[in-house]
């Protein structure tokens, strides 16, 4: 079995590079198709060393292309026939709705190849909400498909509620399945098991990220203070940086210097588990969250979490399990919630131990495998 990876995000972030070692680990035979608009994203995170697995970095579109969307999946297009065989392809795993659910399914039709695709935050909160006049072409993308994949079950959910056709909905509900990302082997490696929580008015929170609006790391801050303000010995630690919100969060941090720590993006994971485990309870009320691989990295180091109702990780567990959903604009609810974890806390953490597991790259590599072989 052979199978052609479209993703043109593979240079933009690691969990791709995750996945496909994965897979070649299961000896599946993978094409990985890379188009790119800068010369620098050649052979970024490459992988070497693998039995199964050709990379295929192309050079093929700018900026201008990306405003015109059928100019740049026919040249996009093109550019595959030129450089693979697609006689010896079996299966197209095309990681995005509408960038690369589009070329793929032009080769359905020419070619006659099944594919199946991945809906992420991108093709819901930019192309769905905003670029009308592509709708149509989304929604034909998962009727052809023969598998759409859903990062988490409030995503399937919102997509099929808002904006597939009534009578779409059966069918796009049956080919629908929701595969997580996984976790970085490494923070499951080194998993850590909390001793009991005793100290119930001393509490540290943190956060790991960006300084983007949506992150709403402004009102993690007001949560902190209110909790002061019940007598809670608080302290809020910070990790990240980028994003419109930076100068914004360092003027709050510093205003707040009592109760707020705050760090610069921390690259090397040993220190990050450091950080980790130095706290609490782990913070990210957020807005338009896909996923949030941040919640999984806390997990792994025993910490409850606060997540955000009918965004990115809420879904996969009921409230009180591995923490609780929240309102983001509440900040009494936020404080209910941290105040309901501090009360079960040691049940609560030993579960996040436990669960991190099934989001294990092993695990997750699997279920693609048997997707794979289901169409072949």
């Amino acid at each position: 079995m052979k199978i052609l990876h479209l993703c043109s995000a593979y240079v933009l972030s690691n969990l791709y590079r995750e996945l496909i070692e994965s897979l070649d680990k299961l000896d599946i035979n993978q094409t990985i198709y890379i188009p790119i608009k800068k010369k620098q994203g050649y052979n970024r995170r490459i992988l070497k060393n693998l039995n199964n697995t050709n990379f295929i970095y192309s050079k093929i579109f700018n900026d201008i292309d990306r405003l015109f969307y059928n100019h740049k999946i026919n040249k996009i297009l093109d550019d595959i026939k030129k450089k693979i065989d697609l006689n010896n392809i079996n299966v197209i795993h095309a990681h995005t709705l509408f960038s690369m659910g589009g070329i793929a399914l032009k080769l359905k039709k020419e070619k006659n190849i099944d594919y199946i695709v991945a809906v992420r935050s991108t093709d819901v909160n930019l192309f769905f909400k905003y670029i009308f006049y592509l709708k149509g072409i989304g929604i034909q993308i998962m009727k052809e498909s023969k598998k759409i994949i859903f990062l988490s079950p409030v995503y399937r959910n919102y997509v099929l509620e808002k904006f597939i056709p009534s009578n779409l909905q059966e069918s796009i509900i049956k080919k629908s399945i929701v595969v997580p990302n996984g976790i970085n082997p490494f923070f499951l490696k080194n998993k850590y098991n909390r001793p009991n929580f005793d100290n119930k008015k001393k509490i540290n929170l943190i956060y790991v990220g960006s300084f983007l609006k949506r992150k709403n790391v402004h009102f993690s801050i007001s949560v902190a203070n209110k909790l002061k303000s019940l007598g809670y010995k608080i302290k809020l630690l910070i990790i990240g940086g980028g994003g419109r919100d930076e100068n914004k969060i360092r003027k709050l941090a510093k205003k707040n210097e009592d109760i707020i720590e705050i760090y610069n993006r921390i690259e090397e994971k040993e220190k990050l588990l450091n950080m980790y485990r130095k706290s609490d309870i782990f913070i990210m009320p957020s807005y338009n969250e896909t996923f949030g691989l941040v919640y999984l990295e806390a997990m792994s180091q025993g910490l409850p979490i606060i997540y955000t109702k009918g965004e990115g990780i809420d879904g996969y567990f009921k409230d009180g399990i591995v923490g609780y959903s929240v309102n983001p604009k509440n900040v009494d609810d936020i404080v209910k919630k941290i105040e309901m974890i501090i009360h079960n806390y040691n049940k609560i953490s030993k579960n996040c131990y436990n669960l991190v597991d099934n989001f294990s790259w092993d695990k997750i590599s699997k279920i693609y495998q048997d997707t794979y072989t289901s169409i072949f």
